[in-house]
């Protein structure tokens, strides 16, 4: 297989394969534009490059590719393939050989070998979206499976329908975790999951148990601890409406248990319409959110939801993830009908509580 030689140099003169390099210090738009470099044991390092353009080896041409037209780069176990996810939603899969990678960081200059980098990621002007571990547009079987930023999904059921930004993902009762991530994405400390989704087909009447489960984990060998948002009439510690739990930070709910139906655990009576979820914890406590003295929180349509605890009062114990666990789409308890449509999910390492970005994909 036919290799090109790549170098990102922060300082660099010449040019590589037709690539043009630009001097960070002197080129105002490439000022403006950054790279995300996530590494395989979870790190990140952000900086300024000095490339212009990628050089990249497709089955049917050799292109070079403007820096600024690509959202992200997904490199292969092999270090050399390389999927190419451009700003305009375009996708290329082809060959490119890496150098150690240079980038102008904020505490200076750097150099990671390819080898320890899974992804790249460009970030054009003030568009960062720092924070982000995870971003899977979830509107195609090649969207699922070529997550923009983090892991990638496993589709196993569903069909793609319109969704909130084009397509989303349905699910029905007889297909939990339709969709599923590995569990350790979710971060360990602070976070946020946060989706769009569709209720359809629901009765009036919420029941007791999780009916359903947005949000879980399959877990494997019995393992408990990872993040639940569920309808859920009595979630068996003292909660109702759209609930929440999370290892040792406690359970969460609309209001205490009893008898609800899904229009009072939304807030309103259009159940059936596109509705922005999210679950938000902090083991150090939530600030905004019960005067920062309970760490796990649901806000719908980016409202807090939330008005009811049991459990941990800020600082709980230490939580865990399922060790070998897939975080999941749609999970539930024994719930005969209905139908579910996820967009856009999204997975950051810190309490987001501000939502007013939820309607730009």
């Amino acid at each position: 297989m036919k290799r090109f030689t790549f170098c990102m140099a922060v300082l660099a003169t010449t040019a590589l394969a037709g690539a043009v390099w630009a001097e960070p210090d002197t080129q105002k738009e490439e000022r403006s534009l950054r790279m995300e470099l996530h590494l395989v044991d979870g790190s990140h390092v952000i900086g300024i490059p000095a490339l212009a353009t990628v050089p990249v080896e497709t089955p049917y041409a050799k292109l070079n590719i403007p820096l600024k037209q690509i959202a992200s780069l997904k490199i292969g176990e092999d270090h050399e393939t390389v999927t190419v996810d451009l700003q305009n939603g375009d996708k290329l899969k082809g060959v490119i050989n890496l150098e150690p990678i240079r980038l102008d960081a904020i505490y200076g200059r750097v150099s990671v070998g390819v080898e320890h980098v899974r992804q790249i990621v460009v970030v054009l002007d003030g568009a960062a979206q720092k924070g982000l571990v995870v971003w899977n547009r979830l509107g195609s079987e090649s969207e699922v499976r070529n997550s923009r930023v983090g892991p990638d999904g496993k589709l196993s059921a569903g069909r793609f329908v319109p969704g909130r930004f084009g397509k989303g993902i349905e699910l029905n009762m007889q297909e939990p975790f339709g969709v599923t991530f590995p569990a350790e994405i979710v971060p360990a400390a602070a976070g946020c999951i946060e989706f769009w989704a569709k209720l359809i087909d629901f009765p009036q009447t919420l029941p007791w148990g999780e009916k359903p489960g947005l949000v879980g984990v399959s877990e494997k060998e019995n393992a408990t601890g990872g993040p639940c948002l569920h309808f859920n009439g009595n979630d068996g510690a003292a909660n109702g409406g759209l609930c929440a739990r999370l290892g040792t930070i406690g359970s969460a709910g609309t209001a205490q248990y009893g008898s609800w139906t899904y229009a009072l655990a939304l807030g309103t009576d259009a159940v059936s319409d596109w509705h922005h979820y999210a679950l938000v914890w902090n083991p150090a406590g939530i600030p905004g959110v019960a005067d920062g003295t309970r760490g796990l929180a649901v806000f719908v349509d980016g409202r807090l939801n939330t008005g009811s605890w049991s459990g941990a009062v800020v600082p709980p114990g230490p939580w865990t993830l399922p060790s070998g666990g897939r975080l999941g789409l749609l999970c539930h308890q024994g719930m005969p009908s209905g139908r579910v449509v996820f967009d856009n999910l999204k997975i950051w390492n810190y309490a987001k509580t501000d939502f007013g970005d939820r309607t730009e994909e």
